[in-house]
């Protein structure tokens, strides 16, 4: 027997024909693991509209700030923004498009071959037995055993071990003991061991009994059970006290069943292992292949073409893998079809002015418009306000009323409301520039900003240099781009064109080679006197066309006059004529108006015209107007030079159209990037300016130190901010063109600055002034301060006089005073005049928190020390002590001779240990120190020190203060544990407190919506329904709606609440049942069928419906029912009521 070809899923893919579970093959494959389920899409292309019920409003209400930013859809009731793009959603789409093409191979693979015969073998090691029943024929188990050998050759082949086991009246039949490895030879032996082997009837114990030695490998996963025809017997039964604890499943597959009584017994042996049934029924026996004696060569059965009639039994259900994989296929496609809705009626494709032909021209068939449409500035986002669109943000400025002095005292005395343009703060800290709308913005551009436009840039300018160098050579150079497929040549041939003619014809060669040979249809037109074609008509482009028009043009010979209304004609005369393309070099022999006019009247084809050492200002213009009306482009050309401003200048009429487009780009781009380079100089040099301000007011350091370290510091603080070199970037400002450019700016007289308010030219005034002192600070501007500044460092401190220098660097200068410490939490404290007392007060608020005081000149202050880090401030005084004290010994030794100097060891002593006798030594000396200078450092040093021993005594009271506020604190917490003991325990927090819910009313048994009020004791709430009626509900008859919730799919015969509309109250949800689920593949098709407890049939969205489990619903039911029960007693009891007189007859009483 030979395996048939493909028999081991050669030639499939590899995840199509995978052995493996639904679940399995879902799970690596489906939907959710590539994130194309319809909630996963609508996460990643959009976002949800938030929305929720307002109980007091009593309806529902939906954010509004994205109403017209986005497209929305609505997807069960939920309105989604999309933010996707068009792109991105046919991509999605092509995505799902291929999961469903993947699940309906899938489902192919499995109706199709031994997988429709018997299912999918999931285990690596199964044990196969073959059962015949006793209603089969010879027939049947011939195909049986054939069906099973197709089984062999495409499933179990590609397993770990197999066995083969048959049972019978005589008893187990095996073809090994054990499991054996799958190769090919025990394959080949295990098909001939079938197909040899002579099947008998089976019974339920002898089933039984072979299912026992199968499951009793250890070796072995699962057992297939293939009967032939029908198992009469309960094998179920027989094997029900002789199972173990552990036991494998048991698969059974039904070949050609008939009654419901033997697959009855399969799907009972079936659940009885958690196994799984396949049910195949043939519908044609295939009586020839069964009896006829197989075909076999080289002693091998040929199964290639086997393949039986047939499909599920009558009355089975679908294959649980089937469905599954047919419902992924369909989930896919109803996704898909959602997804196109959106692309249809959301984002329409936006119409393209170009045909199709245009749309698919390449660059070097573009004019240099079209070419900048795709590939300019604009095109990529390089224009300077579109770039920093993402950086940039609106001056802000207003106008306010200040009060100042009258202009009259003597007439007005109060005081007048001057109006005054005042700027937002934060403007002194960014650059400015004006934006396209002429408006005052500021920007800030970012190192990776200034970069990455840099790089984009000159890659454009690249490019358009390149397109530029391409368009002056070859035909180009005089022709231009030829744009169109059928265009008319005309050629000046006039008397004054004698000496170029042949720079025209070598021209013309060179633009038929070039361009005309990729064109469809030409044709050439020489026009003197009398107008004289190539052809009457255009002609398609070949190259022997091409070969005899250059023949024709290069027996052209030069005379008479310009026939240029003539030729244009002739060529727009051609219906087909699309483009013309006209070369001459002077004024026509008609006057230029009537030639336009005439033009103007003919069909619209863009006439392209060529100036050709033309200097006549009125031919170029007249050449200009022709080309401007008729939408085509100018084109000048002078020969033997190159460069035609090196004789004349450039001049706009003598420029070529698609040069001067591009070198215009070009210059813009330049400019642009020249803008935001300065840009980001200005960002630099105004942080650093910033920086430096506040770390000069954060230091209180001197201006004097600043200027031999803190240049330094700032400029690596700045470098640290900016990635390109501090002095390369402010070079680029300080250059000769920057510091030009900026000139307008510091002089508000000048020109340019219209646009600007006087109050806004000032403020920006400032920065300019801050951006020139960085400048000169490091040295890029020169500067007339800068000897001053040389003078001064070089001048040696102690050559100040101290008074002087006291200035800057005194206590109070310093902000070292104890007052300047205690500041942040000082408070002052004025006293008030009280009439009645004839006394001045104080307010005591503050008693507690600041109990000590500060009295001045500037009357009472209170003062809070433990709000102030004193130890700290005490460091810094003792460092400026330290260096008064550097400073008084200096100046002391300095003025001591060194005759004195031994005196004390010839080494520098300090002046507090030698006081007298330095004294007396410098008043021996004549005081060569000014005495002042040593009684200021003195004074200053003594100042010093009282501040320290005031801080200290100012510490040991903050610690008393807090030892007592301790005290106290704790004092309070003893008195108050009774008192908090004794409090009731708090409320636990309410989480169902203004939760939406539906609840069922006791009144009618049907449940309503309505909001949550509070929780009560005893697991009950109240509810406030939408009617406008509160009832206390227990918490088993409340379902929370709204939210996150989950909204579970819905399948036939679910158990819902579904919502019934009344005229007046609103809904009223009541039990049901899901009969038929919407058409997924009819878009408009969103209603769900439902049967109502009434038996009454409803439609309704799935917005409308609530999924509950069986016992909610039967519980609901039966409720309902005794509450009809009731009210039909009530009822009947009324009714008989009414029916019996109040005092019935005797007879009646009798």
């Amino acid at each position: 027997m030979s395996r048939p070809p493909g028999g081991n899923g050669a030639g499939r893919d590899d995840v199509v024909n995978a052995l493996v579970s639904p679940h399995g093959w879902l799970r690596d494959n489906g939907l959710q693991r590539s994130k194309l389920s319809l909630p996963q899409i609508l996460t990643h292309i959009g976002f949800r509209q938030r929305g929720d019920y307002v109980h007091h409003l009593r309806k529902s209400i939906s954010s509004k700030y994205a109403d017209g930013m986005f497209p929305q859809i609505t997807v069960d009731g939920t309105v989604h923004n999309i933010t996707a793009t068009r792109e991105e959603l046919e991509s999605l789409c092509e995505k799902l498009e291929a999961k469903a093409k993947l699940c309906s191979r899938r489902l192919d693979w499995l109706t199709t071959g031994s997988r429709k015969l018997f299912g999918v073998i999931q285990e690596k090691s199964v044990t196969l037995v073959l059962d015949v029943g006793c209603s089969a024929t010879r027939a049947q188990q011939k195909l049986g055993k054939q069906a099973l050998c197709k089984v062999i050759c495409e499933q179990v082949s590609q397993m770990d071990c197999f066995n083969i086991m048959s049972s019978g009246i005589q008893g187990v039949s095996r073809w090994q003991e054990k499991a054996v490895k799958s190769t090919e030879a025990n394959l080949s032996s295990a098909m001939d061991w079938l197909l040899a082997h002579e099947c008998e009837p089976s019974t339920g114990r002898s089933t039984a009994e072979v299912l026992l030695n199968a499951m009793g490998d250890v070796m072995i996963e699962a057992v297939y059970l293939f009967v032939v025809g029908d198992l009469v017997d309960d094998v179920a039964g027989v094997l029900r006290g002789r199972l173990k604890r552990n036991v494998c499943p048991v698969h059974t597959v039904s070949f050609n069943g008939k009654t419901g009584k033997g697959i009855q017994a399969l799907r009972d042996l079936s659940n009885l292992t958690a196994g799984r049934i396949h049910e195949f029924a043939q519908m044609e026996y295939l009586e020839h292949v069964a009896c006829d004696s197989p075909d076999r060569s080289n002693g091998h059965l040929d199964l290639s073409k086997f393949e039986p009639i047939g499909g599920m039994s009558q009355g089975s259900k679908v294959r649980e893998d089937v469905y599954q994989v047919w419902r992924e296929m369909r989930e896919a496609l109803k996704t898909r079809n959602q997804i196109k809705r959106i692309l249809v009626e959301l984002l329409p494709q936006r119409l393209e002015l170009e045909s199709e032909s245009q749309r698919a021209l390449p660059e070097d068939c573009l004019s240099s418009k079209e070419w900048l449409n795709r590939f300019g500035l604009k095109a990529q986002k390089l224009r300077v306000h579109e770039a920093l669109a993402d950086c940039a943000f609106p001056h802000s400025d207003g106008v306010v009323g200040v009060k100042c002095r009258p202009l009259d005292e003597t007439i007005q005395t109060d005081a007048e409301t001057c109006k005054k343009l005042i700027n937002a703060k934060y403007c002194t800290s960014f650059v400015h520039m004006r934006w396209k709308d002429g408006s005052v913005v500021h920007v800030y551009v970012t190192d990776g900003k200034c970069r990455k436009y840099e790089e984009q840039m000159n890659r454009a300018l690249i490019n358009m240099n390149k397109r530029l160098e391409w368009l002056k050579s070859g035909s180009r150079e005089l022709f231009g781009t030829i744009v169109e497929d059928q265009v008319y040549l005309l050629i000046d041939t006039s008397e004054a064109m004698r000496d170029f003619l042949d720079v025209v014809k070598e021209k013309v060669f060179q633009l038929m080679q070039d361009q005309l040979s990729k064109k469809q249809k030409v044709n050439v037109v020489a026009f003197g006197t009398r107008v004289t074609l190539w052809k009457n008509r255009l002609v398609e482009v070949s190259s022997e066309t091409l070969a005899s028009a250059c023949r024709w043009v290069n027996e052209l010979q030069a005379g008479g006059t310009k026939n240029t209304l003539g030729a244009l004609g002739q060529a727009l005369a051609d219906e087909g004529t699309q483009a013309v393309y006209l070369l001459t070099d002077g004024q026509p022999d008609q006057p230029p108006g009537v030639i336009l006019e005439q033009v103007r009247g003919w069909s619209p084809v863009p006439v392209h015209t060529i100036s050709f050492n033309c200097d006549d200002h009125e031919a170029n213009s007249f050449l200009y107007e022709l080309s401007q009306w008729t939408g085509g482009r100018f084109h000048s050309y002078y020969a033997n030079v190159k460069d035609f401003s090196d004789l004349f200048g450039i001049c706009k009429d003598r420029e070529s159209d698609d040069l001067q487009l591009l070198m215009a780009e070009i210059d813009q781009g330049r400019a642009d990037l020249e803008t935001v380079r300065r840009l980001r100089a200005e960002c630099i040099i105004l942080d650093t300016f910033h920086q430096k301000t506040n770390t000069t007011q954060r230091t209180g350091s001197t201006q004097q130190l600043h200027s031999t370290q803190g240049v330094t510091g700032i400029q690596l603080k700045s470098a640290r901010h900016a990635a390109q070199t501090t002095s390369s970037m402010l070079r680029l400002l300080s250059s000769s063109e920057q510091i030009h450019s900026k000139a307008p700016l510091r002089c508000p007289e000048g020109p340019g600055q219209e646009w600007l308010l006087p109050e806004s030219l000032a403020l920006f005034q400032t920065n300019a002034d801050r951006q020139m002192q960085v400048l000169q600070s490091f040295g890029l501007v020169s500067s007339d301060t800068e000897q001053k500044k040389e003078r001064k460092k070089q001048e040696d401190p102690l050559d100040i006089p101290t008074a002087q220098w006291l200035k800057t660097n005194s206590l109070v200068a310093r902000r070292l005073t104890l007052l300047d410490a205690l500041s942040p939490t000082a408070i002052v404290h004025h006293a008030k005049y009280v009439p009645m007392l004839d006394k001045h007060v104080h307010s005591k608020v503050f008693n507690e928190i600041m109990p000590l005081a500060h009295i001045g000149g500037k009357g009472l202050t209170l003062i809070n020390p433990l709000a102030v880090d004193l130890e700290k401030y005490k460091c810094n005084v003792q460092d400026v002590l330290k260096t008064y004290e550097r400073r008084l010994d200096l100046i002391v030794w300095r003025g001591l001779t060194q005759e004195e100097r031994e005196k004390f060891g010839n080494e520098a002593v300090a002046f507090s240990n030698h006081r007298e006798a330095m004294l007396e030594a410098l008043e021996g000396l004549k005081w060569p120190v000014a005495r002042e200078d040593l009684d200021l450092l003195e004074k200053e040093i003594h100042k010093g020190q009282s501040f320290l021993q005031q801080a200290s005594d100012l510490q040991l009271a903050a610690r008393q203060m807090s030892r007592a506020a301790q005290d106290v604190n704790n004092s309070r917490v003893e008195r108050g544990l009774s008192k908090n003991q004794s409090e009731a325990p708090k409320m636990p927090l309410d989480c169902l407190r203004g939760q939406r819910v539906v609840a069922r009313s006791d009144a009618d048994g049907f449940y309503y919506p309505g909001t949550v009020r509070k929780r009560l004791p005893g697991k009950r709430v109240k509810i406030d329904f939408t009617s406008g009626e509160s009832e206390v509900i227990s918490l088993a008859c409340l379902l929370t709606v709204g939210g996150s919730g989950p909204c579970p799919p819905l399948v036939e015969g679910d158990f819902v609440l579904v919502a019934t509309r009344r005229e007046v109250a609103g809904d009223r949800f009541v039990p049901g049942i899901i009969l038929v689920t919407p058409c997924h593949h009819e878009a408009l098709d969103k209603l769900f069928t439902i049967l109502k407890y009434n038996n009454k049939k409803i439609h309704r969205l799935r917005s409308k419906i609530i999924k509950i489990s069986q016992t909610r619903y039967w519980v609901t039911c039966k409720n309902l029912q005794q509450i009809q029960q009731s009210r039909n007693i009530k009822t009947t009891e009324a009714l008989i009521n009414q029916s019996v007189p109040e005092n019935p007859p005797s007879e009646m009483k009798q």
